[in-house]
């Protein structure tokens, strides 16, 4: 579109031929989201800003004699920019009107430092082999069972041995010790008879691990609100953060760092996240992009 230059008159703003076109998500694959740039000259004494949230819908509603782009009723104002005043007469400026961009998700934003819960496992639910045998050397209690487990998995063992007539019971929660293979499980040294009686080893489905904090890589997903245009958003109060996960006691209702069967989420949800590779929102806020344009920013850390 060819701008009309013929008359001297700036008492309305001139767009001049440095407009320009900013997408300002382009490194992101978003070719939708623009934001005009309309270089505008205006004798100084008649500068006035026009309001914001106005669209680009007619060279009058931009407040220009004629538009550089094509009209876009999707585009709202959202200010202008680096005003200055030459020869002490005119004034130019930078009037910007921005699509409402759309939401992006799982953008890379960083490494950051996360303190992932503990899992306290109460349940001995899992899977359990059968003790066909028992011995104790070294300090280390070696469990024939018909199935291994893992080196470092938490085990629940019921075992039953005698000597003589005094029969000796062992209940309780063990980490498997290196030499853990085949069809041997080894844990710490417990107290075992003369006779084996019976027993059991059960992996447990749920292992409990300790609290920790350690970098984890995050990704945001930005969602964006202009209050009186954006369906159910009238007021800047309207766009509420992403609840984030924070743990606590079903019975107390106060912060915990272990989840466990009688924790919100519980240990078996959590650990259904972890094997299913989901992510946790540990941080949402709301801030203004543009203009009135506001953005919605959910940082999200896999589940560990």
């Amino acid at each position: 579109m060819s701008i009309p230059y013929t008359s001297g008159d700036f008492t309305t703003p001139r767009a001049s031929g440095e407009s320009w076109i900013e997408y300002p998500f382009i490194e992101e694959d978003d070719l939708t989201t623009k934001i005009y740039h309309i270089e505008c000259a205006v004798n100084k004494d008649d500068y006035a800003p026009i309001a914001l949230d106005t669209t680009m819908a007619t060279a009058a509603n931009a407040d220009v004699i004629a538009l550089p782009f094509t009209a876009d009723a999707t585009a709202y104002h959202i200010g202008d920019y680096n005003h200055r005043v030459e020869d002490g007469v005119l004034m130019t400026f930078d009037r910007q009107f921005c699509k409402i961009p759309g939401t992006r998700s799982d953008v890379p934003t960083g490494t950051t430092a996360y303190t992932y819960p503990g899992i306290a496992s109460l349940s001995t639910d899992g899977t359990e082999r059968t003790v066909t045998a028992v011995s104790n050397s070294a300090g280390v209690t070696s469990l024939t069972c018909t199935n291994t487990v893992s080196v470092g998995d938490t085990v629940a063992v019921t075992l039953a041995t005698t000597t003589g007539s005094i029969g000796i019971n062992t209940n309780g929660f063990f980490i498997a010790l290196t030499g853990t293979t085949g069809s041997v499980v080894k844990i710490p040294a417990v107290p075992i008879g003369t006779t084996f009686v019976s027993g059991t080893v059960v992996e447990l489905t749920i292992q409990p691990k300790a609290q920790k904090t350690i970098p984890t890589g995050s990704l945001s997903e930005f969602t964006y609100y202009l209050p009186g245009v954006t369906g159910g958003i009238t007021d800047p109060t309207d766009v509420t953060e992403t609840a984030v996960f924070a743990p606590f006691s079903a019975q107390t209702g106060e912060a915990v760092g272990t989840l466990s069967s009688l924790t919100i989420p519980n240990a078996a949800s959590y650990s259904a996240d972890v094997v299913a590779g989901n992510f946790i929102v540990i941080e949402s806020n709301v801030t203004r992009w543009r203009g009135n344009i506001l953005q919605k920013q959910d940082v999200k850390v896999r589940a560990l």
